[in-house]
Parts: structure tokens; C-alpha cells; sequence
């Protein structure tokens, strides 16, 4: 079989920040995957916080899963809670702050924020409070690796349930993105559930895939055929905004487009018929 080689048109050091499908629905952290009761209030020897105004109780950290507003964990110093984005992932979108840490009421209660990519490094984001502060920016500690774990750590005994009182975890609008790795494709309209605006309308016969690029840094772009062979590509730096695929050739059959991001890897394929 003749494989034709793919014509990628983009600067080959960096992609510039791309547009990227909203997630409506799936913004919030979906699943406590960890968590730890430091003692540090002695009246309870597990997991305490309330439902609207009935607290301190004990509670079921799984109770503020998602778009939870009306339980809260309340996390006395040194007790933590991480929560993983299971169908989207936060990246650092320009001018506007990510993660959005919602709170229980205002009593001058702290908490750190932890922020990864894959569960294991956790990298220091910032602190937030119960009043003034409950959203912070990526880009302020320059963090490029989309997120999907968060870990929320007390840092007080303040309030009528003593410690931050942690109700939910959301990315904000713009910086939430959904990722469906082994979703089938019959257009490459579908690409933008990771990352990409594809755009077809300076091809009407569909012999190009033109990928517009605004919010992926240093991307990595692989093709493979539909036996799995490694479809090599060319690379040109005289445009920097779009990616540029050579479809021409291509037989029937379904492909995989791999993008690698960081330590991330997302995988889509097309369907071409």
C-alpha cells in the first residue's frame, strides 16, 4: 500500500494557544480519589461537614462529586481531599483564571490547592479562602500540562465546622476541555472534543484537514493508517496559527490521529469513507 505523506503546516518549535470546545455539564470534579483526616479536630475521628445549615455531622467525602451544592466536607488543618476530572480536563486558558473552588460560607477559612496531570506529582497552585478568593490562574505558576487531578488541603479550625468547607471543584468557562480518546469520527468536526476547531471550507472535496491552533504548546502530531502504521509527516514553518493534513491520498479505512501533549496523549479517529 502507497502511504502518502502528511503535510502539516505549523511553526515546528510550538503551536500557538488554540480555540477549543466548551464542556457543558462536565466542568465539575467527578471522583474523590483520595483523602486524609489529620485529627487536627479531636470531637470527630473521621470526615465531618453538613448539608445547608445542619453541621458539624458526619459525612460521606463521595457526597460533593460533581455539581454537588448542597453537601460540604469540611477539612480541618492538614486534612486533604483530592478529586479527579474523569471526562475533562483544565488547561490554562489566556487572561482569565481555571479552577474555581467552591466554599461553604465566610469565615476566614484557607486552603492550599494542588494541582496534576497524572495522580502522582502534585504541583502548588495557591491558596484560597472562603470570602474573596476561591479561583486561581495556571498561569501564574506557569503550568502547562492539562490538569486533571486537584488536591485540596485545610489550613485552619475556623468556622461552626472547623476547616475549609469543600463543596465542589469546576473548571471555568474557557478553560475546561472534554476528552474522548476512542471516539469514531465521520467528520473532523469531532476534533474539537480535544482541543482542535477543524475547518473543512477551504477544501470543499475534503482533500485537506485544516486544524485551527490556539491553545496547544509544544504539541506533538502522529498519524496512523488503519493497520497501525506510522503515517510519516512533513513539516513547513511559514504559517503558525493552523495545522495543515494532506488528505489527498489517503485510502478508506479508519485512522488515528495522536496528539501528545506533555505527558498527555490524546487519541482520535477519523472515519474515512
Amino acid at each position: 500500500m502507497r502511504i502518502i505523506p502528511v503535510v502539516i503546516v505549523f511553526s515546528c518549535i510550538t503551536l500557538p494557544r488554540l480555540s477549543h470546545a466548551q464542556v457543558p455539564n462536565s466542568e465539575y470534579a467527578d471522583k474523590v480519589v483520595a483523602q486524609y483526616y489529620s485529627n487536627a479536630y479531636p470531637y470527630y475521628t473521621d470526615f465531618y461537614g453538613g448539608e445547608g445549615f445542619n453541621f458539624p455531622i458526619p459525612v460521606n467525602v463521595h457526597s460533593i462529586e460533581g455539581a454537588n451544592t448542597n453537601w460540604f466536607v469540611s477539612l480541618p488543618t492538614g486534612s486533604y481531599i483530592v478529586m479527579e476530572f474523569t471526562n475533562n480536563k483544565i488547561i490554562d486558558y489566556p487572561g482569565q483564571n481555571d479552577i474555581f473552588i467552591t466554599e461553604n460560607g465566610c469565615n476566614n477559612e484557607l486552603a492550599e490547592v494542588f494541582v496534576s496531570s497524572d495522580g502522582k506529582k502534585f504541583t502548588r497552585l495557591g491558596v484560597v479562602d472562603d470570602c474573596n478568593l476561591n479561583s486561581l490562574d495556571l498561569a501564574t505558576i506557569g503550568y502547562k500540562d492539562p490538569v486533571s487531578f486537584v488536591k485540596v488541603v485545610g489550613m485552619d479550625l475556623n468556622g461552626g465546622s472547623p476547616g475549609f468547607d469543600l463543596v465542589n471543584i469546576k473548571g471555568l468557562p474557557g478553560s475546561s476541555i472534554e476528552v474522548k480518546e476512542d471516539a469514531v469520527a465521520d467528520s473532523l468536526d469531532n476534533l474539537s472534543s480535544i482541543g482542535f476547531t477543524a475547518l473543512n471550507n477551504e477544501n470543499p472535496a475534503g482533500k485537506e484537514w485544516v486544524l485551527q491552533s490556539e491553545h496547544l504548546q509544544n504539541a506533538q502530531i502522529n498519524l496512523y493508517d488503519p493497520s497501525n502504521q506510522y503515517v510519516p509527516l512533513t513539516y513547513r514553518s511559514s504559517e503558525l496559527s493552523k495545522v495543515v493534513i494532506d488528505a489527498s491520498g489517503l485510502k478508506k479505512g479508519v485512522y488515528t490521529l495522536e496528539i501528545k501533549i506533555g505527558s498527555n496523549v490524546y487519541k482520535q479517529k477519523i472515519n474515512i469513507s
